[in-house]
């Protein structure tokens, strides 16, 4: 009998109401290291789903001039949710996810009470647990993929994640790989912050002279590919076996695996690889044992 969701999903979910505002969901998603929290209503029932893309979004595009803390949940959050029960077997989530384009799923009960959450990062350990041998990664992986430069300006960087289906992008130093830049990353960054060690948009003074008075302007320096991305990822061997590689995302809490074979990148395996690789899997058997 195919597991069910009972056995994979997180029990202990952190959400948002419409009334929170983005700037308090913001702090909730980097102080506990996720990325979406479901939009509660009356009687725990499920109404929204707030994703670090709706942040980033909203931050971007939406409203660019106004703080994060005078925006609310419910005017960025997404209101089609698709959610399951939690007897429903792991391939059905898997299903729904490539069907939809989400990570993630609210797990509700039959009258729509949230009991839990499952994930892209959940099934990617149901398949390093589940499914040992059933291929590698050569099999699976992305060969093409969105690359930058370090130099590239983080504007570039949205052009090409609207774009990317999987939200990475590789960034290169001439041949060699120097980073990984995925939507957590720009939906963490704002003016100024200081984040994994490093000031992100550079607040510089300058001597300003106005009808004989000296003050000082401040100046802030658009960041840079390099100013964001997360440097020297974790990489994987194409001849590794997959479940490796589900192992790896799920321990090390990333969301794609460069592909390297002597020296140079060949592809990408991400989340929508283990993913489809799931459901095939199940359909073919195990081929490797």
């Amino acid at each position: 009998m195919s597991a069910r969701i009972v056995s994979y999903m997180t029990r202990e979910v952190y959400t948002v109401t419409p009334e929170d505002t983005l700037g308090h969901a913001r702090r909730l998603m980097l102080s506990h290291d996720i990325s979406r929290l479901p939009v509660i209503g009356g009687n725990q029932r499920v109404i929204g789903m707030l994703t670090i893309t709706d942040v980033a979004d909203a931050l971007v595009k939406k409203f660019p001039n106004r703080p994060a803390n005078s925006i609310y949940v419910g005017e960025v959050m997404s209101r089609d949710v698709v959610t399951v029960e939690s007897s429903k077997s792991v391939k059905t989530a898997a299903a729904l996810m490539l069907k939809y384009n989400i990570g993630g799923l609210p797990v509700v009960s039959p009258d729509g009470v949230l009991r839990g959450l499952i994930t892209r990062t959940d099934l990617a350990k149901y398949y390093y647990e589940r499914l040992p041998g059933v291929f590698l990664v050569k099999d699976v992986m992305r060969e093409s993929f969105a690359r930058a430069r370090l130099d590239h300006s983080i504007f570039y960087i949205f052009k090409l994640i609207e774009v990317d289906a999987t939200g990475k992008v590789l960034v290169f130093d001439g041949d060699k790989l120097a980073g990984v830049v995925t939507k957590r990353d720009l939906a963490f960054v704002s003016t100024p912050i200081t984040y994994r060690g490093g000031v992100k948009y550079v607040k510089l003074k300058k001597p300003l002279v106005y009808k004989e008075r000296i003050g000082s302007a401040r100046v802030y320096m658009v960041p840079l590919v390099e100013d964001i991305m997360t440097p020297n990822p974790i990489t994987i061997d194409p001849e590794e076996d997959l479940a490796r590689a589900a192992e790896i995302m799920f321990k090390e809490g990333v969301g794609v695996l460069p592909v390297l074979d002597e020296g140079r990148v060949r592809g990408v395996v991400t989340k929508l690889e283990i993913l489809q690789a799931l459901i095939s899997a199940k359909k073919r058997g195990r081929k490797r044992l």
